[in-house]
């Protein structure tokens, strides 16, 4: 996934931008171990749970930038984002509804991996808004996703080699989802470097969490087929309620 983002971001070359002194070039570096960590985070998180658990919770993102950005800012943070806060957490709740067939610790697992995404991404989003102009998108984001390649070298002896991915079956779906992450990562982040504004580009991303509720459920005959148990409705209703809170308490956190 990350060398899939280090080999498609260099078409951004063509926006241009200004080469910053090598005593800079840690900024693109931060920027790429954060990467990293974030999509490791929700790889595991989806891993140990399902992605209708993941997505919801990482939509909490939304209200981890403004809080993030008052508290290195000194800014006060309004009533309003402390409501939000609360809604959000009783939506965390009912994301963590589960059948008595799925353990309680893979929830929490997936929860807490989810929430340390978060955590890694938001400080991906504010720097990459505090220091991408400098350089312009052009320039330092090729160069961060470079570093998350190299970064991710680190993982190579942990990983199955070409030969096992073909046994498994997974080179199409790894290609397409790297293809995906590529595509999702250029969206985000050439949108933060030329406008900023990470609370508002957050509110949108974060609706994946309702999305990806309804697409699991839809989607719930796949995994009976792989032979997994299938989630109750009941259960898929109380994650589907918690995504909702989840987009509500976005919703009341900026407007």
């Amino acid at each position: 996934m990350c060398w899939a983002c280090a080999a498609v971001f260099p078409v951004l070359s063509v926006m241009g931008g200004t080469m910053q002194p090598a005593l800079l070039l840690w900024q693109p570096a931060v920027i790429g171990g954060l990467f990293l960590a974030g999509q490791l985070f929700t790889l595991l998180a989806v891993a140990r749970g399902d992605v209708s658990i993941a997505a919801p919770v990482l939509g909490i993102k939304v209200l981890f930038v403004p809080m993030a950005t008052a508290l290195f800012m000194g800014q006060a943070l309004p009533l309003k984002i402390w409501v939000a806060s609360a809604i959000a957490v009783a939506g965390i709740a009912c994301v963590q509804t589960r059948d008595a067939k799925i353990q309680r610790a893979h929830i929490v697992a997936a929860v807490g991996f989810a929430l340390l995404a978060s955590c890694s991404m938001t400080l991906f989003d504010l720097l990459i808004q505090q220091w991408a102009p400098a350089w312009g998108a052009g320039y330092f984001l090729p160069i961060a996703f470079l570093f998350a390649g190299l970064i991710s070298l680190a993982f190579v002896s942990r990983v199955d080699g070409p030969t096992a991915v073909r046994e498994l079956g997974a080179t199409r779906p790894l290609s397409a989802g790297s293809f995906l992450m590529a595509l999702q990562a250029i969206g985000m982040t050439v949108t933060l470097g030329i406008f900023g504004d990470a609370t508002r580009v957050n509110i949108v991303y974060s609706l994946r969490g309702i999305w990806g509720v309804v697409l699991t459920w839809m989607l719930s005959h796949a995994v009976l087929a792989a032979g997994r148990p299938a989630t109750s409705h009941r259960t898929m209703t109380m994650r589907l309620i918690g995504a909702a809170l989840i987009g509500i308490s976005v919703v009341i956190s900026v407007t």
